[in-house]
């Protein structure tokens, strides 16, 4: 006897069969699941629809929802899987106000599509999403992108991202963050301070506020004290330590070091590797400002394995307030976004621009919480050979 699969009996629940068994119209079913409608029902008329369709596991169709309505109800959110803890709350709190203005979401990493934007794109356009939030990502959503999103109607709004043409940006004031940071560290008396960031090289500065506005935060405090130099890993290391060789101790020297960019994309361990090599030479300086908390935890593991010791021998400095950093074992010193206001005129800037595609939005930035901590510890009156 030919026995048939669970999966070759399963047939989805149509409104028909929920009809046929809650004894109404298929059309009557369809007016209380559609909800518009469904005030012209007795109470008990519509829980009885309700309760079957609950007991069925029925699931409308979106696609023909879409094109009977002209509405999807649903929004895009596409980000980038870096492993990033401040992307991931930020996604969370995208999908929670979506959510929270009776929208649903796709939510769209772009590892899951191989990294080719066209698929990505594909997606979105095939299920009419009537928005697209696209979060964290840098150089990869381009003009072309945004515009072809455009050309069927669908609004984009970016969150911590790049300047786009046409797409209004939500962040963080990185300039001002870092800035305030960097005094900090110079207030309780740190003077040789290394910045490390990815490398700039072919980037277009004016597009990136988040790696640029940390870069000029930076110097600027730097510039009101002292001399600041701009770098690469390879001329640091083959060019003699700045403040190697008898260098005054007292006088204030930042350095801003561009690493490989391809370690920052692959999130491979790039702070964790210029420690490596630095801290052999015994040339340490008074602090290391790191991009984010998962780099900063890098440059501390990399100073177990070295017997140096942070804050005794050197202070590191994180942005984001990851929740590993609050431990008193590392007592990040940090900066925290205010992940939840950024959100939320994310939101409300995309559903204007639903409501009145026309209508222009300006970008905003936000202001965060500096968070000081032990790893940030006053600077010892230790010379530098």
């Amino acid at each position: 006897m030919k026995v048939r699969s669970a999966k070759q009996n399963f047939s989805p629940p149509t409104l028909q069969v929920i009809a046929e068994k809650a004894h109404v119209s298929r059309e009557t079913v369809s007016h209380i699941l559609g909800g518009r409608l469904s005030g012209r029902y007795r109470e008990e008329t519509r829980k009885r629809v309700i309760q079957i369709a609950e007991q069925l596991n029925y699931r409308p169709h979106r696609g023909a929802q879409a094109m009977k309505s002209g509405r999807s109800n649903l929004i895009a959110i596409v980000h980038f899987g870096a492993g990033i803890e401040a992307a991931h709350k930020t996604n969370l709190e995208l999908a929670r106000l979506v959510n929270e203005r009776g929208y649903d979401y796709l939510a769209m990493d772009r590892n899951w599509y191989g990294g080719s934007m066209e698929r990505t794109l594909e997606e979105i356009i095939r299920a009419r999403v009537e928005g697209v939030l696209v979060s964290h990502i840098q150089e990869v959503f381009e003009d072309e992108h945004i515009e072809r999103l455009q050309r069927f109607g669908i609004p984009v709004v970016s969150v911590n991202g790049v300047h786009r043409r046409k797409v209004p940006l939500f962040a963080n004031d990185a300039e001002k963050s870092v800035k305030a940071l960097t005094r900090h560290l110079l207030d309780v008396g740190h003077r040789r301070i290394v910045q490390l960031i990815a490398s700039l090289e072919g980037l277009d500065l004016e597009r990136v506020p988040a790696v640029t506005g940390k870069v000029d935060g930076f110097r600027t405090a730097i510039e009101e004290r002292g001399r600041w130099i701009l770098t690469d890993e390879e001329k640091f290391f083959s060019g003699g330590i700045p403040w190697a060789e008898g260098a005054p101790g007292g006088d204030v020297l930042g350095v801003t070091i561009q690493q490989n960019r391809d370690l920052y994309d692959r999130v491979d361990k790039p702070v964790y590797r210029f420690c490596d090599r630095l801290f052999p030479t015994g040339e340490l300086p008074d602090a290391i400002v790191c991009m984010n908390d998962l780099y900063a935890l890098e440059a501390i593991a990399a100073g177990l394995e070295h017997d140096v010791r942070v804050p005794r021998d050197l202070a590191v400095t994180g942005y984001d307030n990851d929740r590993m950093g609050e431990f008193p074992a590392f007592g990040l010193t940090t900066v925290e976004q205010d992940i939840e206001a950024i959100c939320r005129a994310a939101m409300e800037a995309l559903m204007t621009r639903i409501a009145h595609p026309e209508e222009p939005v300006a970008d905003r930035f936000f202001e965060s919480r500096i968070i000081i901590r032990s790893s940030s510890g006053k600077a010892k009156s230790r010379g530098f050979r």
